[in-house]
This record gives C-alpha cells, structure tokens and sequence, in this order.
C-alpha cells in the first residue's frame, strides 16, 4: 500500500514539472500581453488627458468679446508657431506620465502636429464655421428667417438693381446738351439760311435746387451731430496681408452653405460689431459693420458708403412705386407741360418730364435716407400712404415739416443686413476677422494678435518608447467642434 502511494505521488511530480512547462510560458507570455496593453492604455490616457489641457488653454480674450474658440498659438510671444503647441503638449504628457509607477517605464519620444485649422483658412471658412457654432448654440437656424425673409423680397424686387442718382444726373444732361434746330429763312437766292434774328429759348430748370442741395453730399443731407473721425491702417489687417496657411476645414465638418446660413452669420455681424446708430464701447472703430459693408480705412467713408447704398436701394424702391401711381406721373406731367408753355419750348416737354420725375424720386429718396439715418423707419415697399414729399417740396428740396413716420418698415439695422448680404462671402468673412484682430490688439498684452495664429482643430502624432522595448505610436485630433 505503502508504494502505491509513492507512485502516485511520483505520477503527480511528474504531472506538474510537465504542466510547469506549458503554464511558465504562458504566464509570461499573459504579463508580456498585459504590459503590452498597460502600455497602450497609458499613452491613450496621457495623450486624451493632454489634449483637453491644451483645449482649456483657448484664448480668453476672443471668447469674451466674440464668444469663439481658438487656440492661439503665439502663447505669450510676439508670433503664434505650432510648434508652440506641441511643446505644450509635450509637458502635459510628460506629467500625466510622471505617476510614480515604474512598472512601464514609458517615455514621449516627440509629437508632431500634422494639420491644423487656422481661423483665416479657406478665406476664413473655418472662423466662419466656429461662429456659426456658437449661433447655432446659442439661438437656431430659425432665428435668421426675418432677415432670409427680407433679403428674398428685395431681390424678387429687383431693388439691387438702378442708381436714381445717376438717372437725375442723366436726365439733366440730356436737357442741358439738347440743340434747338434753328429755323431757316430764305437767302435771297433762292436758297435757305440760318434765320440770324432767331434767339434760343431759353430752357426751364426744374431741378436747379436739387442739383444745387446734392453738392452737399450725402452725409450732410441725412446725418445728424457729430460723426467719428476714427480710421486704422488696414493693411496690417488679416484681409489685406499675406497669412499662414493652415489645412483648412475638417474633413466631416459641415460647409453651412446657402442664404439661410448666411444671414445666421450676418446676425453674428451685427450681434458683435457696433455701428452708427449703435456704437459699441471700447471699439477701434466706431462704425464697424459700416467697415465690414465698404471696407474703408476711415470711420466716415465707411459711413458715407453706407448712406449712398441706402440712397440707391430707396431710389430703386421709390421709381417702382412712383412709376404706378398715376395722381404723381401727372403732376409731373402737368408741370412738365407747364414749364414748355412758359418758355416756349414744347419740344422738351418729355426731357422735363423725364427730369421732374428723377429729381422727385432722388428727393424723396433722400427723405427717407435722412429718416433711416437718424432712427426711423421706411418700408421696404411704399404704398400710397407711405409717400413724403410733394412735387413743390421735392424741387425745392425741402424736406421739413414732413409728417410722422409710422413705427413700420425698415430701419438702420435691418438696412446693414440687407448690404451685408450684397457682399461675397470672402468679404464679409474677412473684414469681420478684421474688426476681431483690431479690438482683441487694443486689449491688454493682445498687440500683436493675429487670427491665422489661431487654431480651431490640429492633429497630431505622439511617439512613445517603453524600457522595455515596445514602441507605441498614436494619432489624435484635438478640436472644438
């Protein structure tokens, strides 16, 4: 019995040093597996953990004025280098890897960044993108429908179309440069001649007072008080100076194409630019929607582009609406009449006529303009109602004593969404990014603050070696959006 039991314990001996030889093994090959896998977890969290630090590192100024999103690059220097970022990165993954374990013996080899989204990039389709985010966020896409709505009635209304200050100029050049035929007498042999006792009627001038009051100037005409004397030079400005490129937008990032997205980007515009019936405090310029419409260095000019578009729009309106109402075309006819009577010169009745009914469109056109001008309102489309000035008024160039307008139609605002819209995309987007850079350098330590220094999005690569001679290569992508 005795040597039974030796034997079996022998067979156990025997089963186990067998078993060793597979489970050893094994068991290494599991811990290898595991340190492996320890390994890549490791550089994933540090790597996941650094990028969120460096996401939290955007710059604080351009969220507070303009509520974006950006990385700027440039850190405390004077110009923005990616490279600036990667070093950043490169002391958070250093510290996430510092636990104070050193079963894994992991170390950052280098990180590379292999693309990054500039702000101005793609003519500034990704600032563009990131201000759209946050309109999004913050209201809807229904939120632009009142200015879509506006923007399809003007251009079904062809009211981007005529320039009513150049018809008038027009109309009194043909009237000043028209030739009477000189009647022809009989020379005495049996021929014709000039009839040398003839005198050249002399020509009416209805449009004298008209002429005389757009000498002024359009400002004069339809502003009050005081008007900003700021200007910048533009050429230090994203729109006019040579960028760093970046990679653009990203590849699943939606382009927000179409009217509706622009008139959400224009609502942007005017949430964070000042203009002249409402100036923002503490702006470079005074009249910054104004700048992004004309993109003139001078407050004034940027202005006074802005009161002439006004003027054309109102021009092209009101000659729609003159045109269908007959009670105005016949008082214009009649004075027309009138006036060839008086001077004997029935041949230009239809150049006075033409010319009546410009310098009468170009006043009331101008009555509106000083109405929207100083915090009134015009409807978009006039109706009979709606008319200001009569025909005695309007020669006269008179625009007092005019009646109340009514809260209804259009006022200043809505007239810069109208413009806004009128640029191409390049524009708006570009002098807006103008108007950024301008506020953000007149903040404290922003002087040389450029918005191609900053990132929405970058992607990197981060190389990891182990002492235990595994190599871990990983890619990211840090963003916003």
């Amino acid at each position: 019995m005795q040597d039974k039991n030796v034997r079996n314990r022998g067979a156990v001996s025997v089963y186990l040093a067998l078993m060793l030889t597979v489970m050893i093994p094994l068991i290494f090959t599991m811990m290898e597996g595991v340190r492996i896998n320890a390994v890549k977890t490791a550089s994933e969290c540090a790597v996941e953990l650094s990028l969120n630090a460096v996401l939290a590192e955007y710059d604080r100024e351009l969220l507070k004025q303009y509520d974006l999103l950006f990385i700027n690059t440039a850190y405390d220097s004077k110009t923005g280098d990616l490279k600036n970022i990667t070093d950043h990165l490169k002391h958070y993954v250093n510290e996430n890897l510092d636990t104070g374990n050193d079963m894994l013996k992991l170390s950052l080899e280098d990180i590379e960044c292999t693309a990054a989204a500039r702000a101005t990039d793609e003519d500034g389709a990704v600032f563009r993108y990131m201000a759209l985010s946050y309109m999004l966020e913050k209201y809807c896409i229904a939120y632009a429908q009142d200015a879509f709505d506006m923007i399809k009635s003007s251009e079904s209304s062809k009211l981007f179309t005529g320039n009513i200050e150049k018809e008038e100029a027009e109309a009194q050049k043909k009237l000043d440069d028209y030739k009477f035929e000189v009647p022809q007498v009989d020379d005495g042999n049996g021929g014709k001649m000039d009839d040398p006792d003839w005198e050249e009627p002399e020509k009416a001038d209805p449009a004298s007072k008209v002429n005389s009051g757009k000498k002024k100037g359009i400002l004069k005409l339809s502003c009050e008080g005081e008007l900003s004397k700021e200007a910048v030079d533009t050429g230090v400005y994203a729109s006019h100076r040579d960028l760093v490129k970046g990679n653009g937008m990203c590849s699943d990032w939606d382009k927000r194409e179409g009217l509706i997205y622009d008139c959400l980007f224009n609502e942007y515009i005017m949430e964070k630019t000042g203009d002249y019936r409402n100036e923002k405090e503490g702006s470079v310029l005074k009249y910054e929607t104004e700048y992004v419409i004309a993109g003139r260095s001078a407050d004034s000019d940027n202005l006074k582009a802005m009161a002439e578009k006004i003027l054309l729009l109102r021009g092209a309106s009101n000659t729609l609406y003159y045109a269908t109402d007959k009670e105005l075309t016949g008082a214009a006819s009649t004075m027309a009449a009138t006036l060839s009577a008086a001077t004997g010169t029935a041949v230009l009745e239809p150049l006075y006529k033409t010319l009546i009914s410009a310098a009468w469109i170009y006043a009331e056109s101008v009555s509106d303009v000083k109405e929207i001008m100083n915090g009134g309102k015009v409807p978009l489309l006039k109706k009979k109602s709606d008319w200001k000035l009569s025909m005695e008024n309007a020669l006269a160039f008179k625009f007092d004593g005019l009646s109340e307008t009514e809260d209804k139609g259009l006022d200043y605002e809505d007239h810069l969404r109208i413009f806004l819209y009128t640029l191409k995309e390049k524009e708006r987007t570009g002098r807006m990014i103008d108007i950024v850079e301008m506020n953000i350098r007149a903040s404290t330590e922003n002087e040389n603050f450029r918005m191609d220094d900053c990132i929405a999005a970058a992607a990197f690569t981060f190389k990891f070696r182990s002492a235990y001679g595994y190599d871990v290569m990983t890619s990211r992508t840090a963003r916003y959006m």
